[in-house]
């Protein structure tokens, strides 16, 4: 797979080849290597890094108070669906990023 993806333009026949292949894999790791869903904790720490945003800041920004963000943070309390409004907003992410857990 990887020499036909860095070759750049694939004719048709390399294309379906590198579908199928990368359909195989794909079937082969959900079967082997399942990957469980990110935790709400995990998912929130990682927006708010990729953005470089405090607790602090998200609150001011998102509307959500810090001690909310904190308890995510802490797994002590799950996404609501308020919450998830607004970090979707926030973080200009589609709503069914936040729901894997819901």
């Amino acid at each position: 797979m990887d020499g036909l993806l860095v070759r750049g333009k694939l004719d048709d026949g390399e294309e379906m080849y590198l579908d199928a292949l990368s359909d195989l894999v794909g079937s082969y790791e959900d079967e082997h290597h399942a990957i469980e869903p990110a935790s709400d904790a995990d998912m929130l720490r990682h927006l708010m890094d990729a953005k470089s945003v405090s607790n602090a800041q998200l609150s001011r920004d998102a509307g959500l108070p810090k001690s909310t963000n904190s308890e995510v943070l802490a797994r002590k309390k799950p996404f609501t669906r308020q919450i998830i409004r607004k970090l979707a907003d926030y973080f200009h992410v589609d709503i069914g990023v936040l729901t894997g857990n819901f």
